[in-house]
């Protein structure tokens, strides 16, 4: 029953962690748009194993990080000037391209280009934002549903590693497919969902001000 209780923990809260856009999410989008849902996935499985990395580290550290985070307020207002400009680049940013056949960009020369699954993982491992929802995650669960701290049997935790592992590569892939499935029916369609990405970032932004003043 533990097993199943600690696996099904790792899904939901991987999936629901997974829903809002974010890095990996855009970096899946344009790769399935620029080429294939077969490359976007060589960045799913690594960024899902990058972040159980995360995972293990919020085990690890959480109530530390937690106290860290409440003594310095700075960090917010960081995260929301980051989102800012990140909606602003994708909405008002231009940039000089060869297009293929949809009517997308693509780049003919690159010095140099780390490989989809050095990126998928960098960016799975490297992510702030879902290191505080797996903080927040993993305070709630040991509190309300199943312990996770340093003395979990490594059986069960394995099994929410799992868990969390399918959640997060699900999610990714269906994120992937939903924009193959746009590409076969909408020309420049990165244009578009740059401009959508850019506009719920300012949005985030907006309301995390809102929260931040009052």
């Amino acid at each position: 029953m533990n097993l199943i209780l600690y696996f099904f923990s790792g899904l939901l809260v991987a999936i629901i962690g997974a829903l809002p856009l974010g890095t990996v999410n855009v970096a899946v989008i344009n790769t399935t748009i620029k080429e294939n849902i077969s490359s976007a996935l060589k960045i799913v499985f690594p960024a899902a194993m990058g972040e159980l990395f995360l995972i293990l580290f919020a085990i690890c550290y959480f109530k530390t990080i937690q106290g860290f985070i409440a003594e310095n307020s700075w960090l917010e207002y960081i995260i929301v000037l980051v989102l800012l400009i990140l909606g602003f680049v994708l909405i008002y940013g231009k940039k000089n391209c060869i297009k293929d056949e949809y009517g997308e960009c693509i780049v003919s020369k690159k010095r140099f280009q780390l490989s989809k699954e050095g990126l998928g993982f960098l960016l799975g491992l490297f992510n702030p934002t879902v290191l505080i929802y797996w903080l927040l995650v993993i305070s709630f669960l040991s509190t309300r549903m199943v312990l996770l701290d340093l003395n979990t049997g490594l059986l069960l935790l394995s099994i929410f590693f799992l868990g969390a592992f399918i959640g997060k590569s699900i999610t990714l892939y269906g994120y992937g497919k939903c924009s193959h499935i746009l590409k076969m029916k909408v020309k420049g369609i990165t244009a578009i969902i740059n401009k959508v990405i850019g506009t719920l970032l300012l949005i985030v932004a907006i309301i995390q001000i809102i929260k931040l003043i009052y």
